[in-house]
């Protein structure tokens, strides 16, 4: 009865450890980065909704998809993306904003449910490699380079799509490739911009 008294015992106390262990790994994973607050995850809608709105603006005021027009919708679109990383530099903010775009451009214009497949692909593949390489949370230097591989894993991937939907009109896919690369031109030149905005919001003190 004494050995068996102990050794039930022993077995509470490794079932106790265990349980201990267990909710200690539940609340590191709560309490790490990878989780989104409340504020953070308001500051992701308010930065997609508001680059949605600015690029429908810009296209309106613009008279549509001509180069000029595309460029600027691009790089407004980049440089609050570069803002918003620097401000919420978690892994997933990303992919979320990307989400909520997409969303919010298909009830806005009608269009892009055909391309979140491929975008968050592209997009997650993008965060989890720059997530092995340090992520946002310790090296806050690779904003830039993360949105330029990002939005260009994007493009690849509207591409795709676009060939899929034109294959049998080969001319309509050198306009829809020469709209995309506009497009990027865009994204290149407003990933400076978001960086210079960042840091002047960070002289601010309205991004830590």
């Amino acid at each position: 009865m004494g050995n068996g008294g102990s050794l039930s015992q022993g077995d509470a106390v490794k079932d106790g450890t265990r349980l201990e262990r267990a909710f200690g790994a539940v609340k590191s994973f709560l309490d790490g980065k990878g989780i989104f607050e409340t504020h953070e995850l308001v500051t992701i809608g308010l930065f997609a909704a508001g680059s949605r709105a600015a690029t429908l603006m810009i296209a309106l005021v613009g008279g549509g998809m001509n180069p000029v027009t595309i460029v600027i919708r691009s790089a407004v679109h980049a440089a609050l993306l570069v803002v918003l990383l620097c401000k919420v530099p978690k892994t997933g903010a990303l992919t979320l904003f990307n989400v909520l775009g997409a969303v919010l451009a298909f009830f806005l214009m009608g269009q892009g449910m055909l391309t979140i497949p491929a975008m968050l692909v592209g997009t997650l593949l993008t965060e989890l490699a720059f997530r092995a390489a340090g992520g946002l949370e310790r090296r806050p230097g690779l904003v830039l380079p993360m949105v330029a591989a990002s939005e260009l894993m994007v493009r690849f991937a509207n591409l795709g799509v676009s060939w899929l939907a034109v294959r049998e009109q080969p001319g309509l896919m050198v306009f829809v490739t020469a709209i995309t690369a506009f497009s990027y031109l865009g994204i290149l030149i407003g990933l400076p911009c978001g960086w210079r905005m960042a840091r002047e919001l960070r002289h601010a003190g309205l991004i830590r």
